[in-house]
């Protein structure tokens, strides 16, 4: 009896010695397939990101061309336009140049001795017909001299026939000398320059027949100097003047911009 227990506590430790050895952890190999298939799906991930990463990086690329493109575009529209511009403006200038020279021409504003000077106005476009002071006005009064009669005769024929649809601004202005002569009549010089412009605009418009309707007058009494610091008797006489204003016909301007 006692044989056949120690067979069958045997047989119990052998059994159990073989569960333990089929039931145990994963074995070497196993460990190592496991770890390759992590490795594996690691990688795949990885790849999975460097593409995406590139497919991104192609989209950023191909929008950076694209708007490459665009502004290259808008250069080349913004050249073109500046060229055209410039083109229009160097035409404007010439033309404007060669109205001076004409103006100069027919006022004789180039003689020796003349006191009409034409020049290029500080608006775009504009043409200045400058009369010295002492040619319209005796010193301190805004009565016209009858020896002006002649010149704005003159001015006034050439305004009618070659600016007819030009406004036109007819401005008084002083040296910064004080008023002493008509101190009573003249206030100041901003009143003096206001007066003699407004004379000169009386004599155009009732013995010249210019259109009233495009002309207006402005006294700027000595804020607007043609020499900037007065030295000398010269100095003062170049800022005594009456400049009439032939300004832009906006019309052509606007007909000319809504072509372009």
């Amino acid at each position: 009896m006692f044989g056949w227990k120690r067979v069958a506590l045997s047989l119990v430790a052998g059994a159990g010695m073989l569960l333990s050895f089929g039931c145990g952890g994963p074995s070497q190999a196993q460990r190592a397939m496991a770890e390759k298939d992590s490795q594996i799906r690691s990688y795949q991930t990885d790849l999975a990101t460097a593409q995406d990463r590139e497919k991104a990086l192609q989209e950023q690329n191909a929008l950076a061309t694209k708007m490459n493109q665009q502004q290259a575009e808008q250069l080349g529209l913004m050249a073109s336009k500046n060229a055209k511009l410039a083109a229009a403006t160097d035409a404007k200038v010439d033309a404007l140049s060669a109205q001076i020279a004409e103006l100069e021409k027919k006022l004789g504003s180039k003689q020796q001795g003349s006191e009409v000077q034409v020049v290029r106005g500080d608006q775009i476009g504009s043409i200045v017909i400058r009369v010295a002071t002492s040619t319209l006005f005796d010193v301190g009064k805004a009565d016209l001299k009858s020896s002006a009669y002649p010149k704005l005769k003159d001015v006034a024929d050439t305004l009618k026939s070659k600016y007819a649809d030009h406004a036109i601004r007819v401005e008084g202005h002083t040296d910064g000398t004080p008023v002493v002569v008509n101190k009573g009549k003249f206030a100041d010089n901003m009143a003096l320059s206001q007066a003699r412009a407004k004379a000169v605009f009386d004599y155009l418009v009732q013995n010249c027949k210019m259109p009233a309707n495009r002309m207006y007058t402005a006294g700027y009494a000595d804020s607007q100097r043609v020499v900037v610091n007065e030295r000398t008797a010269e100095d003062r006489a170049k800022n005594r003047r009456v400049d009439i204003v032939i300004l832009p016909n906006i019309k052509v301007e606007k007909e000319s911009l809504a072509r372009k």
